[in-house]
């Protein structure tokens, strides 16, 4: 076999030609699904300097593939034609399956990232895991009898913490919603050939901040969500931190006092009305008629701004973006981020975010989709961006 010299001195082995073909076919891939229109072989020649042989055999390919599919052609000023290639975004699919105290939704995408379907049912929080699984395979079902494309990836989203390493729930003894931690998710009906990923419906949402919303591609911020539960999700350095055992922005449980019995932080917002005693969760009706005043309880947004300024103190993140139902009253945010800014060494920017777990879900499940398929993290980064 020939060798060829490497610059310490030493030789290796020169490609093989499956390996080369390989990368050639990746290469060509990404010209085509990140080109803004259809684009010619010549021209994925030009932008990536491979030879038009090469680009011609990776194209083909990937034709037969069904990974690039043919869209026209071009005449050329001196008459020739040129056959136009752009991506087959019915090559596959990615399914998001947001798993909820109220409802179970499944949103199914296209390569390009189009939604395609969304299918949603109602549940009550006194939903046994047997009943969640089957709404979902349900859902699942019809979602695919849609959008009947092969499924490449898919993520779960639930309301309690995950092990991501392993993808198990981890279960609370004060969770909101215990059935879907307990829940057998290897029972979705989803095929073996599908990247599966799971993680908490926080962490979703923190990804969708990330990738489509005001802090998009900003590194270091810390995301609030205030609904029936209270969570953060902490994006450090461009990475979601989970922690070791995924338990990472579990504020709910953040201790408030020092006294001998110290309520954590779900249990004082209960204790200050926007909860049912002895229940713990927050009452989103009671909650609306608190945060919903033009001035809201000077206690409530102490105890709220005192847990995120601790948390901004500890981390020093560039903005913080509060979520969830909790976030849609302009006066309690309004007077929050004054609070936590009077509370912080070096104030963060503050804002309301509209991301959702649905959102982040079906972001993260589209961008495994795209990998599958060959692209790089660059390439699907490039093309959601």
């Amino acid at each position: 076999m020939p060798k060829s010299s490497t610059p310490s001195g030493g030789t290796h082995a020169s490609p093989r030609p499956d390996v080369l073909a390989s990368i050639t076919d990746t290469t060509v891939l990404s010209a085509v699904a990140t080109a803004v229109e259809p684009i010619s072989r010549a021209e994925i020649a030009q932008l990536t300097g491979l030879s038009k042989p090469g680009v011609a055999a990776a194209a083909k390919r990937l034709f037969e593939r069904g990974v690039i599919e043919e869209t026209g052609i071009r005449e050329g000023r001196r008459g020739g034609v040129a056959t136009l290639f752009q991506l087959n975004v019915d090559h596959g699919r990615s399914v998001a399956i947001v798993i909820q105290s109220t409802a179970i939704t499944v949103e199914s995408r296209d390569l390009s990232g189009t939604v395609r379907t969304t299918q949603e049912e109602p549940v009550t929080a006194s939903a046994s895991a047997t009943e969640i699984v089957a709404i979902a395979n349900r859902l699942i079902a019809a979602v695919a009898q849609q959008h009947p494309a092969p499924l490449l990836a898919a993520a779960v989203s639930i309301a309690d913490p995950v092990d991501y390493a392993s993808g198990t729930p981890v279960k609370l003894e004060r969770s909101v919603f215990p059935a879907a931690a307990q829940s057998a998710l290897t029972d979705l009906t989803l095929p073996d050939t599908a990247h599966v990923m799971i993680d908490n419906d926080v962490n979703w949402a923190t990804l969708g901040e990330y990738r489509q919303g005001e802090l998009r591609g900003q590194d270091d911020f810390l995301y609030v969500y205030g609904g029936q539960g209270l969570g953060a999700g902490l994006m450090l350095n461009g990475r979601l931190y989970r922690g070791r055992g995924g338990l990472a922005g579990e504020i709910g449980y953040l201790l408030t006092d020092d006294s001998e019995h110290p309520l954590d932080l779900t249990q004082r917002l209960v204790e200050l009305g926007l909860g049912t005693p002895g229940r713990y969760e927050i009452d989103l009706d009671r909650a609306a008629e608190i945060l919903g005043e033009a001035v809201v309880d000077g206690a409530v947004i102490d105890v709220l701004a005192r847990a995120i300024a601790n948390i901004v103190i500890t981390l020093n993140p560039s903005a913080v973006a509060f979520g969830g139902p909790l976030s849609a009253y302009p006066a309690f945010i309004e007077q929050l981020s004054s609070q936590v800014s009077a509370l912080s060494l070096d104030p963060p920017q503050f804002l309301r975010s509209q991301s959702t777990p649905l959102l982040g879900a079906g972001m993260e499940a589209h961008l495994s989709a795209l990998t599958s398929i060959g692209l790089t993290d660059a390439d699907t980064h490039r093309r959601t961006s």
